[in-house]
């Protein structure tokens, strides 16, 4: 059977793959659904969504960068999610602002997360910065700080923070399961 080989350089990781293909028609159209996705479908579509965050993980944060939890104290935490959305773009702008100043790029995967008792929280994978400069743009609640280890293997933190959109679905949250905001390197051949 006729096998393709894919290759992803991503940061420190080269991950190989073979594939073995598939009859196919190269000019038909997919067709538009309109129904949602089966589970066994779903599965798939969150593997490949924690398999795409991982390669934009890998090749774009080192040892020393940052996985933060912005976590709210019970009278702060928003009662909608748009309320919760409208505080991480200000807490965006504002570390932004903050990045600026020292002359780096913001680079930042986010995640909306709400517990299973109703906390909410806003996960972030961002470059090393100062942890005071940090508290400065969010004072709602607690911040809890990992740096990211120097194996550049995140596979990990990467189906963490995609785990969400398997418990909770779209239908709570809409949207995609993990936000960068701009295009992040990856290579494949």
């Amino acid at each position: 059977m006729p096998y393709w080989i894919r290759r992803v350089y991503a940061g420190k990781t080269v991950e190989i793959k073979k594939y073995y293909s598939r009859k196919h028609k190269p000019k038909e159209k997919r067709a538009k659904t309109g129904e949602p996705s089966r589970p066994e479908q779903e599965e798939v579509n969150i593997r490949r969504q924690t398999e795409q965050l991982r390669w934009k993980l890998n090749c774009n944060f080192q040892a020393g960068d940052m996985f933060i939890t912005f976590s709210y104290r019970k009278d702060e935490r928003p009662d909608t999610y748009k309320e919760m959305l409208k505080q991480k773009d200000k807490l965006i702008r504002d570390l932004r602002k903050q990045y600026k100043k020292i002359g780096k790029e913001f680079k930042y995967v986010y995640v909306l997360e709400t517990g299973d008792k109703g906390a909410r929280h806003i996960h972030m994978v961002i470059e090393s910065m100062d942890t005071k400069t940090i508290k400065k743009c969010w004072d709602r609640g607690r911040i809890h700080i990992r740096l990211l280890d120097d194996t550049g293997q995140y596979g990990k933190l990467a189906s963490y923070l995609v785990k969400e959109k398997g418990r909770k679905k779209m239908e709570k949250y809409g949207g995609k399961t993990y936000s960068p905001i701009q295009e992040f390197k990856t290579a494949t051949y």
